[in-house]
């Protein structure tokens, strides 16, 4: 006999789970960083799917909820050899060794998508996070986040194998139960009970929640960065030559030696009366990188000035812009790596995050 052991709800978890997952591994490890607004938005996708299952395994039909998720060790030991023999025991919902390895994979996520908040946050001061997340802490919970993301890929490499193999021993397409919902059962099996009346109802108010309280949190004041009002003098003695970088991008002190060295401005003689000259330099130092806690602020302008005195010189730059062919920064609407804001549509912010990149076509 056959019976319906998946209802919708949980077939369109499961799928969209592994569209979210394939996305955030396709654009964090292969893609340069300007594909991160889509890692971010899977990631946010995984969130909600999470929240969602948190409550379906509570009250959604029987074989989505915990008790499969929590087997006994010695149940699955036993499974497992039972397959390495050949002769796996058939079950209606998830098999011992495959609740223990759902239960995995869940947990995984769930540290997965908390330490990405964390990271955004920190580093980008993007999400619900980044009203309190320091840069220098979002940098220790990378390392978390990208071992998190290794173990993930070794569990799901591991639950298509073990999905694989059983479907060759128990001769069922175990994929195809998760698509259509119905499963072999031995003649005689009770009907799975159904979710409760209240769940779906529940679910779609957790969400709700979720994401809206992500969304107002993303809407406080961030931690490290605030909204700088441009000083008038410094946008027309500067900005009318080159973009008017913002202050975070460089330490005071290089500041201090860029101001101080106007009338030698990269081989041109940018000299200012003395009083408007101190008067940007007086606002440009008080909003040097150290006031700062941005990514740029911690990767550009901390670092020491380079000897020609160019943003494209450092080192971290370098690596980040490494993918793109220097004809780039040669097109018209470019012209030279220095224009960060021709492609960093909030570069004059000093946050530089992914989502605002767009790179002007030849």
């Amino acid at each position: 006999m056959r019976l319906r052991v998946w209802d919708l709800p949980t077939r369109l978890f499961h799928w969209l789970l592994v569209a979210g997952v394939a996305t955030c591994a396709v654009t964090g490890f292969l893609l340069p960083s300007r594909w991160l607004a889509w890692h971010f938005a899977a990631g946010y996708l995984l969130a909600a799917l999470l929240v969602f299952r948190l409550v379906w395994a509570f009250f959604g039909p029987e074989h989505s909820r915990w008790p499969g998720f929590c087997p006994k060790p010695g149940a699955v030991i036993a499974h497992v050899r039972a397959v390495l023999a050949g002769r796996p025991h058939a079950s209606i919902g998830h098999n011992p060794a495959g609740g223990a390895m759902i239960l995995a994979l869940l947990l995984t996520l769930t540290l997965l998508v908390g330490s990405g908040l964390l990271t955004v946050g920190g580093m980008l001061k993007l999400g619900p996070f980044a009203f309190f997340m320091p840069y220098d802490a979002a940098m220790a919970v990378k390392e978390l986040h990208e071992a998190a993301a290794n173990l993930l890929m070794v569990l799901a490499a591991t639950h298509i194998l073990g999905v694989i193999v059983e479907s060759r021993l128990l001769r069922e397409w175990l994929i195809g139960a998760m698509l259509t919902g119905w499963k072999r059962a031995p003649d005689g099996s009770p009907t799975p009970r159904p979710r409760a009346p209240w769940a779906a109802p529940l679910a779609a108010l957790a969400v709700a929640a979720t994401v809206g309280g992500g969304m107002a949190l993303s809407h406080l004041p961030k931690a490290g960065w605030h909204p700088l009002p441009p000083l008038p003098a410094y946008a027309q003695e500067c900005g009318t030559c080159h973009m008017a970088y913002h202050p975070s991008l460089l330490s005071a002190d290089s500041w201090r030696q860029v101001m101080a060295h106007l009338d030698t401005h990269y081989g041109e003689n940018a000299g200012l009366p003395p009083q408007r000259r101190d008067a940007i330099a007086q606002w440009l130092t008080a909003n040097a990188a150290e006031q700062w806690d941005t990514l740029a602020s911690h990767r550009l302008g901390r670092a020491p000035l380079a000897a020609d005195g160019l943003l494209s010189s450092n080192s971290w730059w370098k690596r980040k812009h490494r993918h793109l062919d220097p004809a780039v920064f040669q097109r018209a609407a470019i012209k030279t790596s220095e224009n960060c804001a021709a492609c960093h549509r909030d570069a004059t912010s000093g946050l530089f995050t992914p989502q605002a990149i767009h790179i002007p076509a030849p």
